[in-house]
């Protein structure tokens, strides 16, 4: 049972918006203690998250509080794989454009997805296949290396934008970073844009932080988690020893999870307990909640 203040953590609300829904909507009804103040268990908090995330997205509160879980979830998965018309031929012509130094057709087709398209969307059907044809593109020597800047510049800036334009309402739980000699950051974004899109409070702390200082944030922060991306196989011997270091300067108890084409290898070699290979969205999500729940229950 958690009381309001943990609830409303847990689910992404300030205790005030979550009153009102209970009040005005009747979105959940808590338990009470003895002394008749209100518990929520947790379904009902992963019933707030969902409200939260749809409400996000555009649904009024006062045509979800009625539903069932079960139709919550089907709103959520329609929001995921719903049609949007023309989002399939987006990303080839976002790169023609580049091919031509139309920075500006680039930016504007960007910036109306990223404020129409649901998250999940946006990064499977748009972000993840434009990566993808830069990749090819720039093998066949259709791309060159400034139109590829290019890219990658134009996206780190309207993604972050996402993170920064609705920060969380609590203390940032889950920090995002690489460590030094690890520039390439949009595979750490999207991760950290995934854990967003899951209620996660999410820092963003970008690239190339030493393992010291990353340990000396989250110890100050109180983190849940610190997540880290290697993509670079030439920087593995130095993220060996960048870990070592952050394994024994961070808090008790904090989990380490890896992301890139270097964490299943990271982490078999260290065979250090809290650091863990996470590749796969679906387990981050897993991840996220299993470790918000067991924080809050401490």
């Amino acid at each position: 049972m958690y009381p309001v203040k943990a609830a409303a953590e847990l689910s992404g609300l300030t205790p005030e918006t979550l009153r009102a829904w209970e009040r005005r909507h009747a979105a959940v009804a808590p338990h009470r203690d003895a002394k008749g103040r209100r518990l929520y268990d947790a379904a009902m908090v992963e019933r707030l998250a969902r409200l939260h995330r749809l409400t996000d997205r555009g649904h009024p509160i006062r045509d979800l509080a009625g539903l069932e879980n079960e139709a919550l979830d089907r709103l959520l998965q329609e929001g995921r794989h719903a049609g949007y018309g023309g989002v399939e031929t987006l990303p080839e012509r976002m790169l023609d454009a580049i091919a031509d130094y139309r920075v500006d057709v680039f930016d504007r087709d960007l910036s109306v997805a990223i404020a129409t398209l649901p998250l999940p969307v946006l990064m499977s059907r748009l972000v993840t296949p434009l990566l993808r044809e830069v990749g090819v593109r720039w093998a066949d020597g259709r791309l060159a290396i400034a139109q590829e800047r290019l890219v990658s510049s134009l996206l780190r800036a309207r993604l972050l934008s996402i993170l920064n334009q609705h920060p969380r309402e609590q203390r940032p739980r889950l920090l995002f970073a690489t460590l030094p000699g690890e520039p390439h950051e949009l595979g750490l974004l999207g991760a950290a844009l995934h854990a967003y899109e899951d209620g996660a409070p999410v820092l963003y702390l970008g690239t190339e932080l030493p393992a010291v200082e990353l340990a000396r944030v989250a110890n100050r922060l109180g983190a849940a988690a610190v997540a880290i991306s290697s993509v670079d196989p030439g920087q593995a011997p130095a993220a060996l020893a960048e870990l070592r270091a952050l394994d024994a300067e961070l808090a008790p108890g904090v989990p380490v999870w890896l992301g890139g084409a270097n964490a299943r290898y990271l982490a078999e070699e260290l065979g250090i307990e809290r650091l863990r290979a996470v590749t796969d969205p679906a387990a981050l999500t897993r991840l996220i909640r299993g470790r918000a729940l067991a924080d809050r229950a401490r």
